[in-house]
């Protein structure tokens, strides 16, 4: 089927597709700058295992040079990938091929150098050692690794020794897995635990690539926010959190159901099982896929049926600790630069912890009726992905418990629905609470000179929760006013149908009408 033509750029258009590729450019090849010296302000310490990865030159960069090129690689990656958004509304078309080698590119280069932005990876590679040693990471702890003389156990980060796992059995048998291949090595180990978020993160790529590749515009944008976004690419592949693994599963799930029937809902199902079995909140996803499979009792069915199948066993096998994790996850401790934080000091509340989840939880219950309410329509063809959105969206703006990681299940969401201002919103509060957690494994605390701790506490206890707080008053002033997309968008009026058309080809059948987006 023949594309039309998109619309003729002037200079100014130019400009702005060039700028998008020149900061996108600048910011990754600044991430793997500082991911290729060691030690750094940016990254864990842990022997090497050369020639294995991670490749680095051992150069004790200043902690002020490392903190100062993370924030400006969030600040140039985060304008980038807005300027190519606004270029795309104007009429600007890489070839998307360009854009997946730059992905894959990206992606190996953040895949062989050390980890950064926190030590989470370590805690991956010590449970994955309990898993290997015969025990549960739901139930030992990396200390006791540690005082038992671990090669690995003596590498988990301070804060964490105490902590068992909190992630899914299927997180846990990726952990044992790269443990199995590695031995006691902690380099190896992290090196395959990257693989696989490379892997998901590539196979992510690929998956929206396809699913949009009736739409140039579309396919540019999913591209900008997911395959070659710096904030995403430096969370999940230089931080290398299992986000990307659990994203991957749960969109591909949504992606599955196209077409309704039962075949489809168990594949759907399972997949969706899968994804909440590596982290919980992915189950969020199911709301999706049952709206859905409303109309059609036999698909619905087959996805609770793909859902237990995938998701019951493996909790069972794992034990009552792992069913424990997701409890305790839900209900830890509130992270430092969320709004809560600042209305806990400003109510000068006692047991704020237990308060701000009460809080939080019912934020999100009333957010997400108002988005449901109100978001514009989804992709024709993939009724499954505005109520996801809607859902996931409401849980992570207002969650106690959010780290900039946590947007691998936002982001794809967003790439699938046609563009709004709802992008920039979404992209503002990734970049906010990424510059939160710069530069990384050192925290603003222990920031030297003095000035440089002090601007770190300003920047992540100050400024970040006022913007964060920004965030939800306007995508609450857009539920109101209903102006998601400009008046003037070019492209609107072309997009969807060309998305439509490419679905019905595919076989995809919609379970509801077609409904106009509100202004």
């Amino acid at each position: 089927m023949s594309q039309p033509d998109p619309p003729q750029l002037g200079p100014a258009h130019r400009w702005l597709g060039r700028a998008a590729v020149a900061a996108i450019g600048a910011s990754l090849a600044l991430i793997v700058t500082v991911g290729a010296q060691r030690p750094s302000a940016a990254e864990p310490v842990f022997p090497a295992a050369s020639p294995w990865p991670p490749w680095s030159v051992d150069t004790h960069p200043p902690v002020i040079l490392v903190a100062i090129s993370m924030w400006a690689a969030a600040v140039l990656g985060s304008t980038g990938v807005a300027l190519g958004l606004l270029a795309a509304r104007r009429g600007w078309r890489p070839r998307p091929r360009f854009l997946i080698i730059g992905s894959v590119v990206a992606v190996i280069a953040l895949l062989v150098i050390a980890p950064m932005g926190s030590g989470d990876m370590l805690d991956y590679a010590a449970y994955g050692r309990i898993a290997v040693l015969g025990h549960s990471p739901y139930l030992m702890t990396p200390f006791r690794l540690k005082i038992a003389g671990d090669p690995i156990g003596t590498i988990t980060p301070v804060i964490f020794e105490h902590d068992p796992s909190v992630y899914g059995p299927l997180a846990t048998a990726s952990e044992w897995a790269a443990s199995k291949l590695a031995g006691d090595s902690a380099a190896k180990t992290i090196f395959w635990l990257k693989l696989w978020n490379a892997l998901a993160y590539l196979a992510l790529v690929l998956a929206l690539d396809r699913l949009l590749r009736g739409d140039g515009a579309q396919r540019v944008r999913a591209h900008l926010l997911w395959s070659v976004n710096p904030l995403m690419l430096f969370a999940v592949l230089a931080g290398g959190h299992i986000d990307g693994l659990a994203a991957c599963l749960g969109v591909i799930a949504l992606i599955a159901l196209r077409r309704i029937d039962a075949r489809h809902g168990l594949l759907a199902g399972a997949l969706l099982g899968a994804a909440a079995a590596v982290k919980a909140p992915l189950i969020l996803f199911g709301a999706g896929l049952a709206w859905a499979a409303r109309r059609s009792p036999r698909t619905l069915a087959a996805l609770v049926l793909g859902t237990a199948a995938a998701a019951v066993p493996s909790y069972l096998l794992a034990g009552q600790g792992a069913i424990s994790a997701v409890v305790n996850r839900a209900s830890g401790q509130p992270v430092f630069y969320v709004p809560w934080e600042l209305l806990a000091r400003a109510l000068h509340w006692s047991a704020a912890s237990q308060r701000i989840d009460a809080a939080g939880i019912l934020a999100f219950a009333v957010l997400a009726a108002v988005l449901l309410w109100r978001m514009p329509a989804g992709p024709p063809g993939l009724p499954s992905a505005r109520p996801a959105l809607a859902l996931t969206l409401a849980w992570l703006i207002v969650s106690p418990q959010q780290r900039p990681w946590y947007d691998a299940m936002l982001f794809p969401l967003l790439a699938m629905m046609p563009a709004t201002r709802l992008d920039w919103i979404v992209l503002f509060r990734a970049a906010a609470a990424t510059m939160a957690e710069l530069p990384g494994s050192t925290y603003y605390l222990y920031l030297r000179p003095s000035w440089l701790s002090r601007t770190g506490g300003v920047l992540s206890t100050e400024l970040v929760p006022w913007a964060l707080i920004l965030a939800v008053v306007a995508l609450l002033a857009l539920c109101v006013t209903g102006r998601w997309t400009p008046r003037d968008r070019r492209d609107a009026p072309a997009a969807r149908p060309r998305v439509a058309a490419w679905l019905r080809s595919s076989g995809a059948r919609d379970s509801r009408p077609p409904r106009t987006a509100p202004r």
